[in-house]
Order: C-alpha cells, then sequence, then structure tokens
C-alpha cells in the first residue's frame, strides 16, 4: 500500500444549490499542487479531470467553474507565479456610470445625482474609461463620489 490509496484531495469549492462549484486545487492525493503551479496550470487541469469524472450515483455534484452558472459576487486576480495567491475583488459598492454629452459630466446608472470630478488627474482617468464603466462609488449628499482603491 502507498499514499495513493490513503491521500488527501482538498479543492476549493463554493456551495451553490446545483452543487459545489470547484475552481481550485491545493492537495491531490497528498501532493501539494499548489505550491508547484500557477493558477492557470491548476485551472486547466481542473477542467481536464473534471472532463473525464463522473459523480452520477452520488448525492455530491462536482461542477468545474468554467461551467457554472451562478450569481457574480465579484472577480479574482491572479498572476502567473508558481503558489502565489491571488486577490478577490467583490463587487459591493460599485456602480455603472454612463458619460454624457457634456464634458465632465457623469450619471450613475439607475440612481439619481451625478459623479463628482474634483480634479483634472480624474477628469483625465474617467475620459479615459470610455461610455460606460463601473468604478467603486459612495453617495455624498445628492451626487456621487469615487472611493480610491
Amino acid at each position: 500500500m502507498d499514499e495513493r490509496l490513503f491521500g488527501d484531495t482538498i479543492l476549493r469549492a463554493e456551495h451553490t444549490k446545483n452543487g459545489y462549484v470547484i475552481s481550485d486545487v491545493f492537495v491531490y492525493n497528498s501532493t501539494c499542487i499548489f505550491m508547484a503551479s500557477s493558477f492557470e496550470k491548476r485551472y486547466e487541469w481542473l477542467r481536464d479531470l473534471f472532463s473525464t469524472f463522473e459523480t452520477a450515483g452520488t448525492d455530491t455534484r462536482l461542477i468545474h467553474k468554467s461551467n457554472a452558472i451562478f450569481p457574480i459576487k465579484g472577480y479574482e486576480y491572479y498572476d502567473d507565479k508558481e503558489g502565489s495567491h491571488g486577490c478577490f475583488d467583490d463587487l459591493t459598492g460599485y456602480q455603472t456610470i454612463l458619460r454624457t454629452d457634456i464634458p465632465d459630466v457623469y450619471k450613475i446608472k439607475g440612481k439619481d445625482g451625478y459623479l463628482l470630478v474634483p480634479t483634472l488627474k480624474m477628469s483625465i482617468l474617467l475620459r479615459s474609461k470610455g461610455a460606460e464603466f463601473k468604478l467603486k462609488c459612495v453617495q455624498k449628499g445628492s451626487n456621487w463620489e469615487i472611493i480610491p482603491d
């Protein structure tokens, strides 16, 4: 007997009404996959594994994140280094900003008031973003203010 029979597997999973959405692997059969590969490699490896893996006959359904449909809570950002942790940015506070025909006048989609543009630097930044974009904003009185990252 060897470690293949008794090895642990640790997956990163999110519980949904349809089953468990698997998005990352940390340990597979007692081998630390996380420290030896980048997120992209682990993600692709899991997709290949799940294309041949079947949970028929069990009460637990495992779904690869690329095949999952559920509400987006935020976005994860990763670099390409092995063993590197990503960072999560939730969508709390993000508003959809719409450019108007008047220079430096921006509306918040579905909300009353306008976005405050207090500096020339902010004006240049907003102009570079296009006609519609998302930024973290907070309401200040009847208008909106950008929350710096």
